[in-house]
């Protein structure tokens, strides 16, 4: 259960920055801990390492002070002789200056006897303790020993030397033990003792001291791993940026590339930077808004889906005529630029530009995101577009070029879009009657003479938002329905202060509800009028003589309005 928490919890997605502080400052504390023992342990062992070496050297002096016959006579319970004590006295201060030159606390001789009892033989004693014996050669020879320690015992077994460890009310001792055998068969220990507790506390302070400076490295540290943290997180932060703008196809013209510190992001860095003008090139060429679907969905399969579009086609006036008298170099050049002027409005009100088919433009909204106000992008891009192309016409005429007129075609329908193709070479577009009938509508311009004509489905997604009038109730060439259409003539925000046109429109509404009743003369006076308030209206001038027609030669009962094309 705990690894497993253990597992999330490093698995949780954190900041990089975060992330990288934290696991450098783990590894470094850790790292700090284990040295600093490390370091503890391996000073302890050459301290006490060389305490032993002076101990047993102490030890292995004594051996050699003590003589052999205080052996043989201590395992016999013999009385000592005036020589022997002399030669014991000459002993002790020589284990006197021993232990004033070797620093040591305590020398000593120990003999056990075969019956297992013990009796010091020498030692060193401060001024103090021999001043207090009644006795000295009685209470020095052949002192009774009752405190033998395991290691004592094992020593004298085993005939090896032995570190005995010890402690009492004084502190901490370490005693190095050297066994002698005499001639006798008697066994005996000189040892040599040392306090330690100093050097236990010494070595503490050293462990102390190194842990502070492993902390005191730490915090430097923490320091470094923040600016080095901090600089990784905002290269990383740009990473995320920059693919969050690739997978929204989010590019700034001119867009530098980005620089970092770090092999790894540069080169990453560079990758994006090349992968973004790759898409921005492909975008020249595939709709945006295409590319993001399969970004999206990860995949492009052949098929579609069926959704009402608002569909826009163009078309430029007499583009024939204006061809001939040009070279194709010269064309090509014109055409780019007037696409350049006409297109942009659309894109900017998010449309989905399809193809260019010659000096035509086909587009479209709702696919393949969904867009509930397509029909208002539509009229609205249509609007704008017309503006930038009577710029671009009225800058070349300036210029001495031919000038370039767009006409438009809008209608909302049912349509189906999606991939068409082979399974390895594919395109997105729309197909569908809806499709055909956008490009009559478009066609119907040059009939009537009108620049942006708009079926009656788009006009009622539209009509609160712009103005529209009526125009004819047609039947183009394919179609298998009649039905209205009307000229997009702006903004409805733009006529509310205008009452010359909103009263034009309203002259112009009422004429052909007369004409539509088959009241042919009042229609007829009603656009005559018409004709005089704005003659240039050429569809005011084609119901003039409609209705003077009608006038003339009346139609049978079961004329029904319609204007049907036989052709395009």
């Amino acid at each position: 259960m705990r690894g497993r928490v253990f597992k999330r919890y490093f698995e949780k997605p954190w900041a990089i920055r975060r992330k990288l502080a934290w696991s450098l400052t783990a590894v470094n504390l850790i790292g700090t801990l284990v040295f600093s023992t490390l370091a503890y342990q391996a000073s302890r062992q050459a301290t006490l390492s060389d305490i032993d070496d002076i101990l047993c050297a102490a030890a292995e002096g004594v051996r050699a002070i003590v003589p052999p016959i205080i052996l043989d006579q201590a395992e016999d319970g013999e009385r000592t002789e005036p020589l022997f004590t002399d030669t014991y006295h000459a002993a002790q201060e020589a284990l006197e200056r021993y232990v004033e030159a070797a620093r040591l606390e305590f020398l000593y001789g120990i003999v056990i006897r075969k019956d297992g009892t013990a009796y010091e033989l020498v030692s060193n004693l401060t001024p103090e303790q021999q001043a207090a014996r009644a006795d000295p050669l009685k209470d020095i020879l052949l002192k009774p020993y009752d405190d033998l320690s395991p290691v004592m015992i094992e020593a004298a077994k085993t005939r090896q030397r032995r570190i005995d460890v010890a402690q009492d009310e004084y502190g901490y001792f370490r005693s190095c033990l050297v066994p002698v055998t005499s001639a006798s068969g008697a066994v005996a220990l000189f040892g040599a003792d040392m306090e330690i507790t100093e050097v236990n506390q010494r070595l503490l302070r050293d462990l102390i001291t190194n842990v502070g400076i492993g902390f005191l490295v730490l915090v430097g540290t923490l320091f470094v791993i923040r600016v080095v943290s901090n600089s990784m997180s905002r290269d990383v932060s740009k990473v995320v940026t920059e693919t969050e703008a690739v997978s929204r196809l989010s590019f700034m013209p001119d867009e530098a590339r980005l620089n970092s510190s770090t092999l790894e992001v540069d080169q990453l860095f560079g990758a994006l930077f090349d992968m973004k003008n790759g898409l921005r090139a492909f975008t020249k060429y595939v709709p945006t808004s295409v590319i993001k679907r399969v970004l999206a969905t990860g995949k492009a399969e052949i098929g579609g889906e069926r959704r009402e579009l608002s569909l826009l086609m163009t078309d430029v006036t007499d583009f024939t005529t204006i061809s001939e008298q040009l070279d194709a170099e010269k064309v090509m050049l014109v055409m780019s630029e007037y696409f350049g002027n006409v297109v942009a409005p659309i894109l900017e009100m998010h449309g989905t530009l399809d193809k260019y088919v010659g000096d035509a433009i086909f587009a479209y909204w709702n696919a393949p995101t969904v867009q509930e106000d397509h029909a208002i992008l539509c009229c609205r891009a249509a609007l704008r577009s017309r503006e930038a192309s009577d710029l671009l016409a009225a800058r070349w005429k300036d210029e001495g070029l031919f000038p370039w007129y767009t006409r438009f075609g809008l209608h909302a329908g049912e349509t189906v879009f999606g991939n068409v193709g082979a399974p390895d070479r594919m395109d997105f577009t729309v197909i569908g009657s809806s499709v055909n009938l956008a490009s009559r509508i478009e066609g119907l311009n040059k009939f009537y003479g009108t620049e942006i004509l708009a079926s009656q489905r788009l006009r009622d997604l539209a009509r609160e938002h712009f103005v529209f009038r009526s125009i004819d109730r047609v039947m183009p060439k394919g179609a298998l329905h009649d039905f209205e259409i009307f000229e997009l003539l702006g903004e409805a925000e733009n006529f509310a202060g205008n009452t010359t046109a909103a009263a034009y429109l309203s002259l112009w509404e009422n004429a052909y509800g007369l004409y539509k009743e088959r009241k042919w003369p009042e229609a007829l006076a009603a656009f005559e009028r018409l004709v005089v308030l704005q003659a240039d209206d050429r569809v005011a001038q084609l119901y003039v003589k409609r209705c003077a027609d009608l006038i003339k030669h009346p139609p049978p009962p079961s004329w029904d309005g319609i204007q049907r094309f036989d052709t395009k």
